[in-house]
């Protein structure tokens, strides 16, 4: 019985110690944390507004002041676009990146949950490009 004391004992300090460790160093602490969390590693890499969807597979990364980036097709298409200024409608809760003639990005302020998942979002979001129309969910990363 003392055994099995010590060796819980054992494994709690080891756990409690390597968390110690990971949360004295900030730097650290965000890598860790970028490795188990694809949102994170997007806001480390300077990525404002992050939207995902489904069937196909598709994301939307805004870089503030310089880019928007589209991976439709689960990733076998990619299209980096400059940035543009958005339109925004505040009552209706509404921004509008007219990408070009053809590419359009809507962010709504409209509850959405991920069709796969069932993760929570408080944004919708569509993205027209290439004669699609692609619907998903996104945030803000802060």
């Amino acid at each position: 019985m003392q055994r099995i004391f010590a060796v819980i004992l054992m494994v709690v300090v080891s756990a409690c110690g390597a968390q110690e460790e990971a949360s004295e160093d900030p730097v650290v602490r965000e890598q860790e944390l970028a490795k188990k969390d694809v949102w994170h590693a997007a806001k480390l890499r300077g990525v404002a507004f992050r939207a995902i969807g489904q069937e196909p597979g598709w994301l939307l990364e805004i870089k503030n002041g310089e880019e928007i980036l589209v991976v439709t097709d689960y990733g076998q298409n990619k299209n980096s676009y400059s940035y543009v200024e958005p339109q925004e409608d505040k009552a209706a809760r509404q921004t509008l990146f007219q990408i070009d003639a053809d590419t359009s990005v809507l962010i709504e302020g409209k509850p959405c949950s991920d069709t796969m998942s069932g993760e929570k979002f408080q944004t919708t979001v569509t993205v027209k490009t290439a004669g699609k129309t692609l619907k998903g969910c996104g945030r803000a990363l802060f």
